[in-house]
């Protein structure tokens, strides 16, 4: 292993960005984010809009968490990961309307359940269609078709009615003056909790370093003793837990639908195409500005969808100007 670190330190056809995966910018995240809650503090409107914006939108940032994972450690641009969000969505209402199990009690259960789902869709379809040496494109339009094919299976195990969440109205707790419901809250340290946790598995571990590895070097990775295979059914366990989560939160925060991580998707891929450019960090910190100017937008102007017309533009422009792809060599 000690001969395997050496040789990792300047891997040939790195890929771009997740080499300094533990050397992203923090003193200066620390700053900004330590400026964003002195003004939100201050000032009426920017406590509104950071406290409202920070708790509402916490779950885009767990799912985008996820995406990232998926897509810059395996390489794999998954839509059908929108369809994840969806079933740990369904998870946990159907464990709540069914057995009458209280929100904190299906919140852990239904994320392990998209998690293991997660897995089984890549062993039965992606490392199926890798062996088989399928192409990027390829492995995106398959994932398209997996996630049509999903949505409709869900609704007909499901049925085509929005279902919600038979659960008491959350506690109300002020934050800077501003009433945000406990569950808001729980995703918001959930963000916070799982970001630490996987950060500190993957720069401090032993199989940290292998997901690295095969994140910057697959052919060097396996030379090393890395078995490719475990790490990756790793990731996609991990992104499938945050992703199911996410769903739980925002299935609880209005109506759960088949249609709910697809329409959540196109602010995912953003978030963590131009976060990603920063590495893991730089994706929680764009989906958490992404989440506060979302707010600041809608209450300024009272629209939603212009908000999100002038966040997509926006991306787009630094996707642009930074001449990013949307797609690598997929790895999974």
């Amino acid at each position: 292993m000690r001969s395997f670190q050496v040789r990792l330190a300047a891997p040939t056809g790195q890929r771009e960005g997740w080499s300094n995966f533990g050397r992203a910018p923090v003193w200066a995240i620390s700053v900004v984010i330590a400026v964003v809650v002195v003004l939100a503090a201050l000032f009426d409107f920017w406590a509104t809009t950071f406290v409202v914006g920070a708790t509402e939108n916490a779950p885009l940032v767990l799912a985008a968490f996820g995406f990232a994972l998926l897509y810059r450690l395996t390489g794999l641009l998954n839509v059908a990961y929108a369809e994840t969000i969806t079933l740990g969505a369904y998870f946990a209402v159907w464990m709540n309307n069914s057995w009458g199990l209280g929100f904190y009690v299906v919140l852990l259960p239904a994320g392990l359940l998209a998690g293991v789902l997660s897995v089984v869709t890549y062993l039965a379809i992606f490392r199926y269609a890798k062996e088989r040496r399928v192409g990027t494109l390829e492995m995106i339009v398959i994932s398209f078709g997996l996630s049509i094919f999903l949505q409709h299976a869900l609704q007909f195990v499901f049925g085509y009615r929005r279902r919600a969440f038979d659960i008491p109205p959350p506690n109300t707790i002020e934050v800077f003056g501003v009433g945000v419901s406990s569950f808001r809250l729980l995703a918001l340290a959930s963000v916070a909790a799982l970001t630490t946790i996987v950060y500190q598995f993957i720069q401090r571990t032993s199989y940290g370093l292998q997901i690295r590895a095969l994140a910057s070097n697959e052919g060097l990775a396996q030379a090393s003793g890395v078995r490719p295979l475990r790490v990756t059914i790793l990731i996609w366990f991990v992104a499938g837990v945050c992703g199911g989560l996410a769903g739980v939160f925002y299935g609880a925060g209005a109506s759960v639908e088949s249609s709910l991580g697809i329409e959540e998707f196109l602010l995912i891929l953003l978030v963590v195409l131009v976060g990603g450019i920063w590495g893991l960090l730089g994706v929680v910190v764009v989906g958490m500005a992404t989440g506060v100017a979302l707010t600041g937008i809608t209450l300024e102007y009272g629209n939603s969808l212009y908000a999100e017309l002038v966040l997509v533009v926006a991306f787009l422009g630094v996707l642009k100007f930074r001449g990013r792809r949307l797609t690598d060599a997929s790895k999974v």
